[in-house]
Formats: C-alpha cells, sequence, structure tokens
C-alpha cells in the first residue's frame, strides 16, 4: 500500500470541473509584435471571448487603447510538446557517468531510470509532474502530450483505481495550468518474443481488452471533471517489443473507432528493427502499415533509423513523426531522418522526451545543429529553419495531439506566451530577423508571460505556486534517491 501524502502545506487538490472561461467577458492584448504565423506584425491587437477562444484581431485605435498593453513584449502561439514521461525529471544528471561496461553505454540510464520507477509513490508522481508542467510554462509550452506508462503502485500490484497515477497526472496538468493529452500506454511484455505475461509490474496493462476498458474509463472520468480542450485521452505504445502485434493492430482499430489518437515509440535503434525483422520479417513502420495502422491520426515516436520505404509510408499517410532530439543525443541514440520525412509528406513534431532539458526550442536548436553537423552544410531542416521549426514546435505538435492550439487564429484558444524583446539573447533584433532570434537564440528568461485559454499562467517569468511546486519535488527527489544503493529492477 502506498503511503498517504504527510505534507500539510499545499494540500492536492480534487479536480473539479471548471469552465476554463477568463474573469471578463472579453480579454484583448496589444504587444509590440504579434506573431500571426507567417511574420510578426506591430500596432495588432487580438481579443478572446469568455471562452478564452480568440475572436477578432484589430488595428481600430479604440481597440488598441481598450487592449491590455504588453509594451516591450511579442507575442507567439504557445508551444506544443508532443511526447513527455513526467516522472524521469527524477533521472535528470543521476545517469551522466560512464558505467564500468562500455558495452552497454546506456545502463547507467536505464539503471537510474528503474530505481525511479521502483520507488516513485501516487503523491511523487503528482509532485514530479507539477515540477515538470511547470517547467514547461516557464519555457514557453503551453500544452503536452503525456505518455503515461506508470500504472501500479511500486509494489507492481494492481491498485483499486487501475488509473489512480493517470489521474495523478492530469490533477497535476491542472494545478498548474497547462493543457494535457493523456496517452495512456500500453504495455504487455517484456520484449520482442517474450511471453504477454512477462511484462514490467508497474507497467503492465494487462490483457488487450483490460487496456482498452481502462482506457475508456480514463476517458470518462476525464470527461466528466475537465472541458474537453483542458484534459483529454489518447493511445500510446510502449513499441512493438513492449505489444505484440495482435494486440497493437486490436488497440489501433479501437484508437480509430474512440477517435483516439494513436502515438507509438518506434525504430529507436538498428538492434529494435532487428529484432522486430526477426520476430515478423518486417521492420516496425512497414509492418504497421502493412496492417493498416498507419494513417493521419498516427505518430511515430523516436522514429531514427527508418528505411525510404518506411519514410515514403509515413509521409503518403499524412502522418507524424515526432522527435526528441536532446534525449536521442544524450543517448547516443542518432539523428532521425527529418529532411526526408518532411519532403515526403510527413509531419514532424517535438518532444522533450525524458526532461534532460525542459525546452522545446532547445530540441530544434539540437535538431538544427544536427543535421548541419551531419551534412556540413548550413541551414539543415529547410531553408528557413526558423520558420520549418517553430511550425514543428507549434502546428504540427498540435495535429499529433488533436490539440485545439498551436496557432494565433480566430477560433483558436488564446495560448501564447510573450518574450521581452530587450533580454540580451533577443536585444537588436526586429520583425524580420526576430523569430530566428527567438527559436534558435532564445533563454528561458526571457519569457515573461503565459496565458492558456485567456488566462495568464506566468508572470513576470515565475508561476504563482513556484515555491510550493520545488518544495515538494525537492523533498521528493531526497525520498527516491535516498541511501546509497538502486531499489530492486523492474523487470
Amino acid at each position: 500500500m502506498e503511503k498517504k501524502p504527510s505534507h500539510d502545506r499545499d494540500p492536492r487538490p480534487p479536480a473539479p470541473k471548471s469552465s476554463g472561461a477568463p474573469a471578463t467577458v472579453e480579454t484583448g492584448w496589444l504587444p509590440d509584435l504579434v506573431y500571426t504565423g507567417e511574420k510578426f506584425e506591430a500596432g495588432l491587437a487580438f481579443f478572446a471571448d469568455a471562452l478564452g477562444r480568440i475572436t477578432r484581431f484589430s488595428r481600430e485605435p479604440a481597440d488598441l487603447a481598450m487592449a491590455r498593453r504588453l509594451a516591450g513584449q511579442a507575442a507567439l502561439p504557445g508551444l506544443v510538446n508532443t511526447h513527455a514521461h513526467g516522472f524521469h525529471r527524477l533521472v535528470r544528471g543521476r545517469a551522466e557517468l560512464r558505467g564500468r561496461a562500455d558495452r552497454d553505454a546506456r545502463a547507467p540510464w536505464r539503471n537510474a531510470l528503474e530505481r525511479v520507477a521502483s520507488r516513485v509513490t501516487a503523491e511523487d508522481v503528482f509532485d514530479v509532474a507539477r515540477m515538470t508542467f511547470m517547467e514547461m510554462l516557464l519555457s514557453g509550452i503551453t500544452c503536452v502530450g503525456e505518455f503515461h506508462y506508470l500504472h501500479h503502485p511500486p509494489d507492481g500490484q494492481p491498485a483499486p483505481e487501475p488509473n489512480h497515477l493517470a489521474q495523478e497526472v492530469i490533477r497535476a496538468a491542472h494545478d498548474v495550468g497547462i493543457r494535457i493529452a493523456l496517452l495512456r500506454v500500453a504495455w504487455s511484455r517484456a520484449g520482442f518474443g517474450a511471453p504477454a505475461e512477462a511484462a514490467p509490474p508497474r507497467f503492465d496493462t494487462g490483457p488487450t481488452e483490460r487496456c482498452l476498458r481502462d482506457t475508456d474509463a480514463l476517458h470518462q472520468w476525464v470527461g466528466r471533471n475537465f472541458p474537453t480542450d483542458e484534459a483529454w485521452v489518447g493511445m500510446g505504445v510502449a513499441g512493438l517489443a513492449q505489444v505484440p502485434l495482435e494486440s497493437l493492430k486490436t488497440i489501433a482499430a479501437h484508437a480509430r473507432s474512440q477517435r483516439f489518437r494513436l502515438h507509438v515509440q518506434l525504430a529507436a535503434t538498428a538492434e529494435e528493427n532487428a529484432a522486430c525483422r526477426a520476430e515478423y520479417g518486417r521492420t516496425p513502420v512497414a509492418l504497421l502499415a502493412e496492417h493498416g495502422i498507419v494513417d493521419k491520426r498516427f505518430t511515430a515516436v523516436d522514429a531514427i533509423h527508418l528505411s525510404e520505404e518506411e519514410i515514403k509510408i509515413l509521409g503518403t499517410a499524412r502522418a507524424t513523426a515526432c522527435v526528441c532530439p536532446v534525449t536521442a543525443a544524450n543517448l547516443g541514440l542518432g539523428l532521425a531522418p527529418v529532411e526526408a520525412l518532411a519532403a515526403a509528406g510527413a509531419g514532424v513534431a517535438l518532444g522533450t522526451d525524458s526532461h534532460g532539458q525542459i525546452d522545446l526550442l532547445q530540441e530544434a536548436r539540437v535538431l538544427e545543429y544536427a543535421l548541419r553537423l551531419a551534412g556540413s552544410r548550413r541551414p539543415g531542416l529547410a531553408a528557413d529553419p526558423a520558420t520549418a521549426l517553430f511550425h514543428a514546435a507549434t502546428v504540427t505538435g498540435a495535429r499529433s495531439l488533436g490539440s485545439t492550439g498551436g496557432a494565433l487564429e480566430v477560433g483558436r484558444p488564446a495560448d501564447f506566451f510573450t518574450v521581452n524583446l530587450f533580454d540580451p539573447a533577443l536585444a537588436g533584433s526586429d520583425a524580420g530577423s526576430l523569430l530566428a532570434h527567438v527559436v534558435l537564440a532564445l533563454e528561458r528568461r526571457a519569457v515573461r508571460e503565459v496565458w492558456i485559454g485567456a488566462r495568464q499562467r506566468l508572470v513576470n517569468g515565475r508561476h504563482a505556486l513556484h515555491g510550493p511546486i520545488v518544495g515538494r519535488f525537492v523533498e521528493g527527489q531526497q525520498r527516491v534517491w535516498a541511501g546509497g544503493e538502486a531499489g530492486p529492477v523492474v523487470r
């Protein structure tokens, strides 16, 4: 049994049904510059209604006078973090030493992650998620796709409420004020060729029917407690090593019938591809396409080791590839073929994955510079890399998650962040060069305000719950990492 929270400060709130409406009937903003999707424009105010949706843009003097002045700031659509594992934040800085044997360079990271997974309680999950989501807001992220696979208590025994930990993550997002797509991840075996009953106990979603039933129950719980664009449910698959093909086919059919987004981790390593080919005769993307699983609602996460055939498959289907360059670089996984994917017609989105850093624009930078190094040329991704990378961090991510955000347009939510135009990282930029400054040079300290659904979530670069969130997180870190030896390995 997990212990109940022992803290008497900053108690965990319930998940109330919130209208999401701002305090006033109409809210307007007038920054120095507004990014409208193609360029930054000056002298332009924008307004949102009581539901937090953008209703109009205006240059009328009366509207400019009525709007809230954001002097010295530029407004941009909120960033969309397409792939994240909240509890991985506990591993940051804990696995950066080389292991005793060079044969498995990623062993220290896996061992650290197994230690965390074996120890975190529901209380920790909530506290770590709040810390992770607050860090996202601090860098301009307004929507996150949480790839959630921690389903059971530390002892691995099913809890009375199978979705309790997922609910804690969603409550944390609500508490911090970020939009969340909770992608409930299926995991039913330990690897290619392994029996279905050999999944790690904390991650095990059991028989496919039970997995689908629990996902539907979570979907219903979210629908009862949150507005549809604040929190929603999708489906995830940890990979073909963790879910056999027949189960994955059933999951994909259910996702399609319920209009859930489907995200699958695949092709992260050449070894994974070889093992998939040994069991099924095909590499992952080609195998899933052969069974009709790859479509425009499908997102391939990682997607590093793809054949030309698989790149064409993703492009023809107008599917999305979500790449996480900082985590891939940290783990030495390689560089996804994003240029070829984009040329083939696939969407490219970005995620922070294991949270070595939480900065989606840093993900964009690492990707762009890796492409330049690999090709010995500049720019890397596109002729206008800033626009392409910002599109990946907003529009494509929103489409992958089924979010209504991703752009400042009439009818979309007023989800945006502002940057200080006089911050040293941006000083001297103009409307024509500002996006390149933001994408390739922005420091997180330059993010001043974050608004989600016309509600202000960040004021002068600080969250209202900054102190309690950091304090609780630090206490959780101390509990998880107390003692010199790792806890029981999750296998």
